[in-house]
C-alpha cells in the first residue's frame, strides 16, 4: 500500500525522508509473529543476549566487582598498618613560654590528647593508649632560647596514658626558665 509524503505517493521504504535522530515519542515500525506493529523509541530496550558485545560486558561487570573486593582488602590493610603506626609513633612539637598552667602549647602533634603543665613537669596525655610503657623518648635537639639557656625535653615519668618531661638547661642541668619551642618522638621497643 503506497503512503503520502508531501503529496507524493511513496512505494517503497527507502523512497521515505530520513531522520538524524531519534527520541523518546518516536515510533518504531517492528515486524512479529503476531503482525506489524509500533513501538515508542522510549520503550526500546536492547538485552545484552542481542548484542555481539554481552559477553564483554559480562566480563568487565566480573573484573570491575574482582577489583572492589581488592581494593576494600588492601583498603583495610592499609588501615591497620596506619593504625598500627599511629599506636606505634607518638610525637609532638611544643611551645614553652613559662612554667605555668598556660605555658605549654601544642603546636603539633600526632596521638597527643592535651598537654600540661604541673610545676616544672610538662605532661601530654595520649589519644590512644600504649599497651605497655616500654616506648622510647627521643627528644629533638637542644634549643638556645636567647636567655643563655641550652633547652632540651628530658623525661620524668612515663605510663601507658602519658609522658611527663622537664624543660632542662643542659648546661647548667636547671629547669629552663624562658620561652622555647621543643619536641619529642616517642618509638615503641
Amino acid at each position: 500500500m503506497p503512503c503520502v509524503d508531501n503529496k507524493n505517493l511513496i512505494y517503497n521504504i527507502k523512497e521515505l525522508p530520513e531522520t538524524f535522530s531519534v527520541a523518546a515519542g518516536d515510533m518504531l515500525v517492528i515486524e512479529t509473529d503476531d503482525g506489524t506493529n509500533i513501538m515508542d523509541f522510549n520503550n526500546f530496550v536492547i538485552g545484552l543476549d542481542n548484542t555481539t558485545f554481552g559477553t564483554t560486558i559480562t566480563q568487565h561487570s566480573t573484573d570491575i566487582n574482582t577489583m572492589y573486593a581488592e581494593i576494600d582488602t588492601l583498603s583495610a590493610a592499609v588501615e591497620a598498618s596506619v593504625a598500627q603506626v599511629t599506636s606505634n609513633t607518638t610525637k609532638a612539637l611544643i611551645s614553652l613560654s613559662a612554667l605555668d598552667d598556660h605555658g605549654a602549647q601544642l603546636v603539633s602533634g600526632s596521638n597527643i590528647q592535651s598537654v600540661e603543665v604541673q610545676g616544672d613537669v610538662i605532661r601530654f596525655n595520649f589519644t590512644t593508649n600504649f599497651t605497655s610503657a616500654a616506648y622510647l623518648v627521643l627528644p629533638t635537639a637542644a634549643s638556645y632560647n636567647g636567655k643563655s639557656e641550652l633547652v632540651q625535653l628530658i623525661e620524668s615519668e612515663k605510663q601507658t596514658n602519658y609522658l611527663d618531661l622537664q624543660a632542662v638547661d643542659i648546661s647548667t642541668k636547671t629547669t629552663a626558665t624562658s620561652a622555647v619551642t621543643l619536641g619529642f618522638t616517642l618509638e615503641v621497643l
